[in-house]
């Protein structure tokens, strides 16, 4: 088996990349990240900058570490692959007890790529009410689904984090769980397509959108009420097989049936016209 150093080695990226990288990322309005990996690293990148620091799931055990980014007083963003809770707390303090609290914590399941059932997004749910911290989601799933990205959004995952490649036939060891741009270009449609479905009030009522061809409240109109059945002449009492549920609505609604059931009729009510509470005894 190759020793993971080497593989290690194959896979960093140069110092003297950062501040090229950090200028490509300002000519495309995109907010640069990277994740130190020592104490040397974080130099590197306090030098540059950066307006956050991303500690990996494998780095999330070292106190050292943990301490020495905390300090830099910089926002922090906690990956928590092959974590317990308990794990994820510890390591929450300790950035805490160095004047940090400016933590987000990423849930994440250490797979490339994972299978659905290997996901437990709802410790997202769990995390956030026993940290009481903004929660994300390092998504390590296949390119071609955001299933699980989408559920995490669903779940108040508040950052989304996917690797990205401009080839999947590269030979990296990451190719079967990265992104192509277009295809995180369409994750990012469907995370604000979902934030818009996400974004009403709560309140289980009608959609009035009068300014749209689609108007829940004039939908309502396509509703049944009753109706007469037969001619029902003025002081007959109502009955329940003397009426019918018709479209569209226009008087007294099938949920009420009941109320009107007994009454007395005051007006001659012709076949296949509305039952009208005005026309019944009060």
């Amino acid at each position: 088996a190759e020793p993971l150093s080497t593989f290690y080695k194959s896979a960093e990226l140069p110092y003297a990349w950062t501040s090229k990288l950090i200028a490509r990322a300002k000519e495309r309005n995109i907010i640069f990240l990277s994740t130190p990996f020592d104490i040397e690293a974080v130099d590197v990148l306090e030098e540059a900058d950066v307006p956050a620091f991303k500690v990996a799931s494998y780095e999330m055990t070292d106190d050292v570490l943990l301490c020495y980014i905390a300090k830099k007083g910089r926002p922090v963003i906690l990956s928590t692959g092959m974590a317990y809770l308990e794990e994820v707390a510890h390591a929450v303090r300790v950035i805490k007890e160095e004047g940090n609290a400016q933590i987000i914590v990423l849930h994440c399941v250490s797979l490339y790529p994972p299978e659905p059932r290997d996901l437990n997004l709802k410790a997202i749910e769990t995390m956030r009410r026993e940290l009481s911290l903004p929660i994300g989601y390092s998504d390590h799933s296949a390119p071609e689904s955001n299933a699980a990205t989408l559920g995490a959004v669903a779940l108040g995952a508040c950052v989304i984090e996917r690797h990205i490649t401009d080839s999947q036939e590269g030979g990296s060891n990451d190719d079967n769980n990265s992104m192509t741009a277009a295809q995180f270009k369409r994750m990012v449609e469907e995370i604000r397509t979902l934030e818009a479905a996400l974004s009403g009030s709560g309140v289980k009522e009608p959609v009035s959108a009068p300014d749209r061809a689609v108007d829940e409240m004039k939908e309502r109109g396509t509703r049944r009420s009753l109706y007469a059945a037969r001619d029902i002449g003025a002081g007959e009492t109502l009955a329940e097989d003397m009426m019918i549920t018709l479209r569209p609505v226009r008087g007294v609604e099938p949920k009420d049936l009941g109320q009107v059931v007994g009454k007395k009729v005051l007006h001659a009510i012709p076949a296949r016209s509305p039952i009208l509470r005005k026309d019944l005894e009060a």
